[in-house]
């Protein structure tokens, strides 16, 4: 009866489940929002987010600058559940389209400008149970655009960090102001506008630098670089934001633990065991009947 035992719980043995670790997925700018689901088996994800560099602006002579500020880096775990849909927003810098007005900014946040003020660059965020900006749990921030013209009037403000980089400026014309966790950046003098939520302050009009996107925008200004916008954590664990890292378009990359599927040992199917429990039962009966001879 020990040696049918023994059989039994072999044959119902399952070899345990192995994750392959640090298997990730990376997402570049698209112009458009972009999804991704949760694999089986997966209940956090480590996600690195880049914001966007502001746009470079063109002086009276010369090809264009690029003097639009760098892009925020946020990274962080994210608590997910199987199949859940994550909605990526990866953030462009602002287009070179000529020293024309308008000056777009770039996709997801960055505010417009126009001669010789670049666009801001677009925020890079994470968007959990819908693509509204109240569904943002993780933010990137963009950087400022830059100002040149003659002379050289500024260079846009970092993205990213709790609050933005404030635009530079090289005259007598403030920068657009960093955006922060509670407001959007500070409009710049000579007309510029104030960032807001999710939105660099953009005017197209002439000399105009736009504000970069982020957890709340940068400001616009005339005649001085625009500020960055706000990086956001809220929705992470173990999360951190820093300020002006990325050059030209933003990107994510998300990291997880691919789980296997378990993998069945082959068993017996129970004639075969019926069948060997007899034979085991006879044999164990004739070495009885020859210890007794014996």
């Amino acid at each position: 009866m020990a040696i049918m035992t023994r059989v039994a719980v072999a044959a119902s043995t399952l070899v345990l489940s192995s994750a392959a670790f640090g298997a990730s997925v990376s997402f570049s700018y698209t112009g458009a929002v972009q999804t991704w689901a949760v694999p089986a088996g997966v209940t956090q994800v480590a996600v690195e987010l880049r914001g966007a560099q502001g746009g470079g602006s063109y002086p009276c002579i010369g090809p264009r600058e690029e003097d639009g500020g760098l892009g925020g880096l946020t990274q962080g775990n994210l608590a997910v559940t199987p199949g859940q849909v994550l909605n990526l927003f990866v953030g462009g810098q602002a287009p070179d389209v000529g020293n024309i007005i308008p000056m777009p900014g770039g996709f997801n946040g960055g505010g417009g400008g126009g001669t010789y003020g670049a666009g801001g660059g677009g925020a890079t965020d994470v968007r959990v149970g819908g693509t509204a900006l109240a569904n943002r749990v993780a933010v990137a921030g963009g950087g400022g655009g830059g100002n040149t013209g003659c002379p050289n009037h500024g260079a846009g403000g970092a993205g990213g960090g709790s609050s933005g980089g404030e635009g530079l400026y090289y005259d007598d014309f403030g920068p657009g102001g960093g955006g922060t966790q509670s407001a959007g950046g500070a409009a710049g003098s000579g007309g510029g506008v104030a960032g807001q939520l999710g939105l660099g302050g953009s005017i197209a009009e002439y000399h105009m630098a736009g504000g970069g996107g982020g957890y709340y925008g940068g400001g616009a200004a005339y005649a001085a670089g625009g500020g960055g916008g706000s990086g956001y954590i809220g929705g992470l664990t173990g999360g951190s934001t820093t300020a002006g890292v990325q050059t030209g378009h933003g990107s994510i990359t998300i990291t997880f633990n691919a789980v296997t599927a378990p993998t069945p040992v082959p068993t017996l199917e129970a004639g075969v065991l019926a069948v060997l429990a007899t034979a085991m039962a006879a044999f164990g009966a004739a070495g009885a009947r020859r210890m007794r001879r014996g």
